[in-house]
């Protein structure tokens, strides 16, 4: 009898354990929201994400995503645009808002929604976002050693229908 009890303590523990866990992995949205914080900081500074500020690169970006970047940079392959932004040039006003809303979640992988910049008439009183147009960005995240990692980026041009759109 003692030793069904046992089994059955363990069988019920093992569920919340496994709960435990999920709740201490942040969810997909606000790591891509820290993210581009962090990163729009960063160019801002006048620094280069990828080669001076790699360790933390690494805790937002895939190892795989990392390792592609790090070789295009090494091989002196430079975009015509900042892969991150799919912008050719950086614009101030994104730092002013930075938002991110998870679209799809399964197993091991999600789908984010990032807006930076706020469309004209929104922000504290602002007619309109001086910093030229929003950016929206479609972003494929995977969960790497329990954090969530962004996989891919891809620019989401709001002017097109969403079946003319990218898929992530």
């Amino acid at each position: 009898m003692l030793t069904l009890l046992l089994a059955l303590l363990l069988a019920a523990a093992a569920p919340v354990r496994a709960v435990e866990t999920r709740a201490g992995t942040r969810a997909p949205d606000l790591v891509a929201a820290e993210f581009y914080g962090w990163y729009l900081e960063t160019l801002s500074a006048d620094q280069d994400p990828l080669s001076d500020r790699y360790d933390t690169f690494t805790r937002y970006v895939a190892r795989e995503l990392a390792a592609r970047l790090v070789e295009r940079l090494q091989g002196g392959r430079l975009p015509h645009s900042d892969y991150f932004t799919q912008s050719s040039s950086y614009r101030p006003a994104w730092r002013r808002s930075v938002r991110a809303a998870t679209m799809r979640q399964r197993a091991g992988a999600a789908d984010v929604v990032v807006t930076l910049g706020a469309a004209a008439g929104e922000g504290a009183g602002e007619t309109r976002d001086e910093g030229g147009p929003r950016q929206v960005l479609a972003l494929s995240m995977v969960l790497e050693n329990g954090a969530w990692k962004i996989r891919q980026v891809v620019a989401v041009d709001a002017s097109r229908s969403s079946a003319e759109q990218p898929g992530i």
